[in-house]
């Protein structure tokens, strides 16, 4: 996707600022990488950092691959009298893409993620890396409602309050099947009064077809939270998982008995993502990569008559299946159930498909399972290659500045689109995320369920944390009981602006193996520019290293599409290849023997140590000189 020139930008902002002279309303067309609040000055600042699309003097631009969803923000704000009626078309251009509008809702922050014990620390930040309040203060955008299922407390065309703003989420989805070229159409806004904008649009589609899912990121749901809110597992569950993979996104279904296997059976197979489901869009037919027996530890301990009943499951999951992995136990690394379970499938013919693992945030070399899930803050490179050297594995989850981007509402929107990067970059096998549902706050000293459209304290816990959006990756649709005032009557879940945006990353790691394969030296130097450290490149005591404005990502996806050759595509295989090749190279060429300030601890270590030997070599060579 395209920025505007500084003379496009001088230009808007100049007729931005007559119109709000003289009272009147404004639209301002963004990319999709910029989260504006409701009130304030966060749309001027994304116009003068580059994120407006278009103006008086020229098209939007969008720039795509066969197999990308490109998306923009259209936001209307009042001037001194409020509007009504207002619509938003993107018209389809004369090529098969498909248009998708999103109702951007607002939910009030009032108070940051935080720790009561720990005065600036959160579970997604350390204090030197939090943050600023007048990033996130006030009514922020997350959750995206279809505007064909716009509820009543959120309508649709939109109502816009004086000296305040609507905002309108486009996905504009191109199937690989479309021919290349560029295409044309046209955006309007209007409102009871008439057109308030008529912007003409170009979609330049590339003849290169995007690789699906290029990096795996895992998302855990809670099958009784969809139950419990919505009021029915099915049809919420088929459309979760179908949401998700149209993100680029695993749904982490969890196995326990025959019926739970039968159920997920469309999605092991990529049934579910096929007409005959009633999916269309990108990874058509694609299964999912990896899942759980017993998820969070749900099997217990370990049993015999446990391990047989695993022994006429596994057999059953399609072969297709990339990884199945018994989830003995959560982030109790001195438990010996997962070493147990390991032991007990030993002697089972099931280990040749299962493996065990655990979440536990210390050595992997150390811990007697076959995957572990490392906190993105605890994650040690040289430790997981070596790990793996052993016949092992180990993934990350979730995110903690400024090591990685967290999931938290208060964290910049680039949060999840960095990890994708660091992904595509990094040697973090899969990228878990712990929860997608967290709408009831069920946690150990948790506050019980929240309508998350109204509260963005999602997560406490008996530790005195307390996480903004956190577990939240999607929306209900429907709500039942105490919060069915406040429903859209939907059977199934609606996306956040943190999914949209951690597709976006997906789709730049797909970015990045098309330039590689064919250009490495210089797709190589355009991600050390942009994430010059992450992960245990980075100490706990410094600030967040790699960017938190979108802008520096559209700079670095613009310089690999230069790089891409046309009508190029990569399989499945191919693409692991060529990122597994550049997290290979990247060791061998940046790998530092120590990392951030030990670094520096051990270089004047040593430096001391040889000044000491050199300053005893010249009092002995002084001595024997006297003597």
């Amino acid at each position: 996707m395209k920025h505007g020139a500084s003379a496009a930008s001088a230009l808007a902002l100049l007729f931005l600022a007559t119109a709000a002279a003289a009272g009147g309303p404004r639209v301002v067309v963004v990319d999709d990488g910029v989260r504006v609040r409701r009130e304030g000055p966060d749309l001027d600042r994304a116009i003068t950092r580059g994120h407006a699309l278009g103006g008086a003097d020229r098209p939007i631009e969008l720039a795509a691959l066969r197999g990308e969803v490109v998306a923009i923000q259209v936001f209307i704000e009042a001037g001194d009298t409020p509007l009504d009626a207002v619509t938003v078309e993107l018209a389809p251009p004369r090529a098969p893409v498909r248009v998708d509008r999103f109702i951007e809702s607002y939910v009030e922050i009032t108070a940051r993620s935080r720790n009561d014990r720990h005065a600036g620390e959160s579970l997604g930040w350390t204090p030197s890396s939090r943050p600023p309040d007048e990033d996130v203060l006030g009514a922020v955008p997350d959750a995206l409602v279809p505007v064909e299922h716009a509820p009543s407390w959120l309508p649709y065309p939109l109502r816009i309050q004086p000296r305040s703003r609507g905002a309108i989420w486009i996905d504009v989805e191109v199937p690989t099947s479309t021919p290349p070229g560029p295409y044309t159409t046209e955006l309007v806004v209007t409102h009871a009064g008439g057109a308030l904008s008529r912007l003409p649009v170009v979609l330049d589609v590339a003849s290169a077809e995007l690789p699906y899912r290029a990096t795996s990121f895992l998302a855990y749901y809670e099958p009784r939270n969809l139950v419990q809110r919505i009021g029915a597992l099915e049809p919420a569950e088929k459309q979760l998982f179908q949401l998700l993979h149209r993100h680029h996104v695993d749904a982490l279904g969890s196995i326990r008995s025959e019926a739970d296997l039968e159920r997920l059976r469309p999605a092991l197979t990529g049934a579910l993502y096929t007409n005959e489901h009633g999916y269309t869009g990108p990874g058509e037919g694609i299964p999912k990569a990896a899942v759980t027996l017993g998820a969070y530890g749900t099997l217990g301990d370990p049993h015999p008559d446990k391990l047989r009943a695993i022994e006429a499951l596994v057999p059953k999951i399609p072969d297709v299946i990339e990884d199945i992995f018994l989830y003995a136990i959560d982030e109790q690394c001195e438990s010996p159930r997962g070493p147990t379970w390991r032991s007990l499938l030993a002697r089972s013919l099931a280990q040749k498909r299962v493996r065990v693992a655990h979440s536990c945030a210390e050595d992997p070399r150390h811990q007697k399972v076959d995957l572990v899930l490392l906190p993105s803050q605890t994650f040690q490179q040289d430790a997981a290659l070596g790990t793996r050297d052993q016949g092992r594995d180990v993934w990350v989850y979730n995110g903690k500045l400024p090591h990685s981007g967290p999931l938290m509402l208060d964290a910049p929107a680039t949060s999840l689109l960095a990890d994708a990067w660091i992904a595509a970059t990094r040697p973090t096998g899969r990228w878990f995320l712990w929860e997608t549902t967290f709408w009831n706050d069920s946690n150990r000293g948790g506050r019980g369920p929240i309508d998350p459209f109204i509260v963005a304290e999602t997560f406490h816990n008996d530790d005195g944390d307390s996480a903004l959006g956190d577990g939240v990756l999607v929306y209900p649709g429907k709500q039942m009981g105490r919060f069915a005032h406040h429903s859209a009557g939907f059977d199934g879940v609606f996306p956040s602006m943190r999914l949209k945006l951690l597709r976006r990353g997906i789709q730049d790691a797909g970015y990045l193996a098309l330039a590689r394969s064919a250009h490495p030296v210089e797709a190589d130097a355009i991600t050390t520019r942009l994430l010059p450290r992450a992960l245990d490149e980075v100490d706990l005591d410094e600030a967040t290293p790699f960017p938190t404005d979108a802008a520096a990502y559209t700079a670095a996806r613009e310089a690999l599409r230069a790089l891409i050759p046309e009508d190029a595509r990569l399989d499945r295989r191919q693409t692991a290849a060529v990122l597994d090749a550049g997290r290979a190279a990247r060791q061998m060429t940046q790998k530092p023997l120590f990392r951030g300030k030990t670094r520096l601890v051990v270089a004047f270590a040593t430096l001391a140590f040889v000044a000491t030997a050199l300053a005893g070599w010249l009092v002995r060579r002084t001595r024997r000189r006297a003597s």
